[in-house]
């Protein structure tokens, strides 16, 4: 009987942790958890100071944390926590007791030895006596334990989320600690200064909008990470209580509209989704004039509750507009959606953690943040892709404008691009050849086998002509069945083998239509630059002057002028 009585003790204490007393805490010992249940709590329904909180303590008052760390959620009651610490050395023990939680409006400490008020300190921003020694964002009690019994009480006021994350450390310990947050939050900070500074010159050097919107996101990922850290307390409004009280909540909804601003240009939802474009504008005048007016009412329970529910709102529509835009065929929305999956799981977990759903800890408390990184650095590759991509597709839209789309070959516009920058040159202005090719009957060839076959003949020609150049030399379909070339140091007597091959080789092509052979031939105008011939124009209009005289020779013919003098030249231009 008597074991089945202690079996059922034991059960109710595992299902019951309130029926746990909390422990005493040795000095010596270490700690490198939070302590949580090793404290005990007093929710206050009136103000009490600290003897009255202490009488309660002795009258059993205060009931067992049932957690390693202590979380009441939002706008919850001031809570008084107890610690006992026991130094069983017969020397003075420094330790800190360590909180690390920096939005806690007031903490306020009293060590109690022999049943009376030893040591007392005031922290936080409604503290009329606040101090912070440190420059740390925590609240760091330090304190030369006597040997023997010492408790601590503290009381705790928030409306913002009561989260207690309770410490015991040395001198050594803290220092580690505050090593890692050192390191941690300046590679966070640097990386996102970094990429804010890179893509805010991105946009003053190329006028993207995405680039601005993008700037001002990362931004206000900066300063709320700055606010609800502590270190915008410590380091960028040391003297501004009331906006540290209120930062949390308006940066939260300064971030969430940036990114919401951002994903509208970015994924282009003006063009592909223009009421839901237009919703989400909205959305970014609605929510702060909502955070306005709980400033106005000085409301900050009003102003969290609208900032968490437009920050999970905002990680769970940003993954909706990623799928909705890739649906439409947007390619940079790939990363995006990527970058705000992670991003809603790290808002998520430390949203659900502040609110006390799933637990308080080191990884769900810097979930958002590291998840948010994550996030930055992909929207960053998204902007890089997209940038590629749209360059890409400049240059494509470049080469197609300066393309001949049948034959691939330069058409006229890009033949002057490439030839004027070289005819300039005084050496390649001395021995320049001008070819014009134009194809024997062309039209008749169209009329008798049509236009499918007369476009396969300009392919192959073209092919031809093009496989029988050197490589400085410089090709363009001039217009219809004709061609230039343009021969750069290159005298008469070798453009004009060079013409005489070309002729031969496009007389050797071998055509079929409807079973019958088909021959084509071509006929060439050269011109060679002289002095009396020294500009591109005149060079092109000779050459296409000699073209006519090649065809009313016969065709399949080659007409040349050896330095030809004015009155040749002007023969040739009647």
């Amino acid at each position: 009987m008597k074991w089945i009585l202690t079996l059922i003790i034991c059960l109710f204490i595992c299902m019951n942790p309130n029926a746990v007393h909390a422990k005493e805490l040795y000095l010596s010992d270490k700690h490198n958890k939070p302590i949580g249940l090793s404290l005990k709590q007093y929710i206050e329904d009136e103000r009490l100071n600290a003897s009255q909180a202490y009488s309660l303590l002795q009258q059993g008052q205060f009931s067992p944390v049932s957690q390693h760390i202590s979380n009441y959620g939002i706008n919850a009651k001031p809570v008084w926590l107890s610690l006992t610490l026991i130094n069983n050395s017969q020397t003075e023990q420094e330790k800190t007791i360590h909180i690390d939680n920096y939005w806690l409006d007031e903490v306020s400490s009293f060590w109690f030895a022999d049943d009376h008020i030893i040591h007392f300190e005031h922290q936080g921003d409604l503290s009329l006596f606040y101090q912070q020694e440190s420059q740390q964002p925590s609240f760091n009690l330090n304190y030369r334990y006597p040997p023997g019994k010492t408790t601590v009480l503290i009381r705790v006021q928030t409306p913002d989320a009561m989260v207690i994350p309770v410490y015991l450390f040395d001198q050594q310990e803290m220092a580690k600690k505050n090593a890692f947050n050192a390191y941690s939050y300046g590679f966070l900070y640097g990386s996102i200064t970094a990429l804010l500074i890179y893509n805010f010159i991105l946009y003053v050097g190329l006028r993207l909008k995405s680039y601005l919107f993008y700037s001002l996101y990362l931004l206000n990922f900066l300063l709320l990470n700055f606010a609800y850290s502590g270190h915008g307390s410590l380091w960028l409004w040391p003297d501004s209580p009331i906006w540290q009280q209120w930062s949390i909540p308006i940066l939260m909804v300064s971030f969430c509209t940036s990114g919401i601003l951002f994903a509208c240009h970015f994924l282009r939802l003006k063009f592909q989704l223009p009421t839901l474009n237009k919703i989400l504008k909205s959305l970014c005048i609605i929510f702060p004039a909502l955070m306005l007016l709980a400033a106005v009412l000085q409301d900050r329970v009003l102003g969290l509750i609208f900032a968490f529910d437009l920050m999970l709102l905002f990680s769970g529509l940003m993954i909706v507009l990623g799928i909705l835009s890739l649906n439409f065929g947007n390619i940079s929305a790939r990363f995006f959606l990527i970058a705000s999956i992670s991003s809603m799981i790290g808002i998520a977990i430390t949203c659900l953690a502040v609110w006390a759903y799933i637990p308080f800890n080191q990884f769900t408390y810097r979930a958002a943040e590291l998840e948010v990184f994550i996030d930055v650095l992909l929207l960053a590759l998204a902007l890089t892709e997209r940038f590629r991509r749209v360059e890409n597709e400049k240059t494509i839209a470049e080469k197609m404008a300066n393309m001949d789309p049948l034959t691939r070959l330069n058409n006229r516009r890009a033949f002057y691009q490439l030839v004027e920058p070289q005819f300039t040159e005084r050496q390649v202005k001395k021995a320049a050849s001008i070819l014009m090719v134009d194809i024997d009957r062309f039209k008749s060839i169209n009329d008798t086998y049509g236009h499918n076959f007369g476009d396969e003949v300009l392919v192959k020609v073209a092919a031809l002509i093009r496989d029988t150049l050197r490589k400085n030399d410089i090709l363009a379909r001039w217009g219809g069945e004709e061609f230039i070339i343009f021969l750069p140091y290159t005298q008469e007597q070798e453009a004009s083998t060079l013409a005489t091959r070309l002729c031969e080789n496009i007389a050797k092509l071998s055509f079929t239509q409807s079973q019958q052979k088909v021959n084509v031939t071509a006929s060439i105008g050269i011109v060679t630059s002289c002095s009396a011939i020294n500009q591109l124009p005149m060079l092109i209009e000779v050459a296409d002057k000699h073209l006519y005289q090649a065809k009313r020779a016969g065709r399949n013919q080659i007409s040349a002028g050896t330095s030809p003098s004015k009155e040749r030249i002007d023969k040739l231009a009647t």
